[in-house]
């Protein structure tokens, strides 16, 4: 039993004795190189990565969907990328399929749905309704 105890405690002291060499110098009188002669060149883009592991039941509303409008938020498309229910809400059906077409370019995997404006005759607006389960 004692020997169980010993061969630890040498091992123990033995590398904690020793100490990592000493660092190289820095050669301060040489110049310096230029790393980054110019500025990244950014585009924008509304590429979302879906996350591997979305957690949380939520649901989000784009009331008077138009594919013209460009005022998305951060939290519209990662609703759109990551919705497990897309139901669209539309007068007609060539609404629709411009919603759904919008939908599929920005990362809708889902199955995407199409519910009439019920009890509405002057309703005009595209209504979208994206769900998390």
């Amino acid at each position: 039993m004692r020997q169980h105890i010993i061969i630890p405690l040498t091992a123990l002291l033995l590398s904690a004795c020793g100490s990592p060499p000493p660092p190289p110098p820095v050669p301060w009188d040489t110049p310096g190189r230029v790393v980054n002669a110019t500025l990244p060149q950014w585009q924008e883009n509304n590429t979302i990565i879906p996350s591997s592991s979305p957690a949380g039941y939520w649901s989000v509303v784009i009331r008077a969907f138009s594919p013209q409008n460009t005022d998305r938020t951060p939290g519209e498309y990662y609703a759109v990328a990551h919705a497990t229910r897309i139901v669209v809400e539309a007068p007609v059906a060539a609404d629709w399929f411009r919603a759904k077409g919008w939908l599929r370019q920005h990362g809708a995997q889902g199955v995407i749905g199409w519910q009439p404006a019920l009890n509405c005759l002057a309703c005009n607006e595209t209504r979208i309704y994206l769900s998390h389960e």
